[in-house]
């Protein structure tokens, strides 16, 4: 037995209209939004010394640089693009890809407006979606016996995702070790969400991660699939 199969057609559940609400966002939503790709190998956008600008505060052109000695200690801050001396443009990638919302965005109401733009950042926390397949070949990424101790509730930082008309292309793959914050307005609403029984399931694989604690909905399931 497989958690997709245990659930079947039931897996998702379609939402209200005033899903694409901010207020209606909810735990175990899908979202489209641009996501980057973490780097092991730290590379900086360092800027190109301008014999035109004697003050060295602007910059219009720069230089990828792989190791500098004073990283995030320079000398000079920039003042177009701003940038302070104990900060650094990073080179990253990006793509857009689904995401299913962890943590939704909590309204704070302050007294001042300063401290309002000081605590309210107006992000959420998601966890990204990566396909199994490729979308235009389905040829497999990963080995079957991989996916299908997934499907086996055997990894709790790992929920498969079965494909859906609308929603997911090819069976995919909820990773919740690459999770991420991101601005609520970069999010694109889907209208569809984890069932109420796949959120459930999805809180006990966050609390075993977050506390090791699987005696919870996880623990229930993996071990009634890995007895079936």
């Amino acid at each position: 037995m497989f958690i997709d199969e245990l659930f079947s057609d039931d897996f998702y559940k379609k939402l209200a209209l005033n899903y694409a609400r901010h207020d209606a966002y909810c735990f175990g939503q899908f979202f489209w939004t641009h996501a980057y790709y973490p780097h092991e190998n730290l590379e900086l956008w360092r800027p190109i010394s301008d014999p035109s600008e004697p003050t060295k505060t602007i910059a219009r052109e720069f230089q990828i640089v792989s190791s500098a000695p004073d990283k995030f200690s320079r000398s000079l801050p920039l003042g177009a693009p701003p940038l302070k001396t104990n900060e650094e443009f990073l080179v990253i990638r990006a793509k857009v890809r689904p995401v299913v919302l962890i943590f939704p965005e909590i309204p704070i109401s302050l007294n001042t407006e300063k401290e309002q733009r000081k605590v309210v950042r107006k992000r959420c926390l998601v966890a990204q979606v990566f396909s199994l397949k490729d979308t235009n070949t389905r040829q497999p990424k990963f080995s079957q016996e991989f996916v299908d101790r997934v499907r086996r509730l055997e990894y709790p930082q790992f929920m498969f995702l079965p494909e859906k008309s609308g929603l997911l292309e090819v069976d995919s793959l909820l990773r919740l070790d690459e999770c991420q914050s991101v601005f609520t307005k970069h999010l694109q609403p889907y209208q569809w969400a984890l069932n109420n029984d796949l959120q459930d399931l999805l809180r006990g694989q966050l609390q075993a991660l977050f506390n090791g604690d699987s005696q919870n909905t996880y623990g229930d399931y993996r071990e009634m699939i890995l007895n079936s």
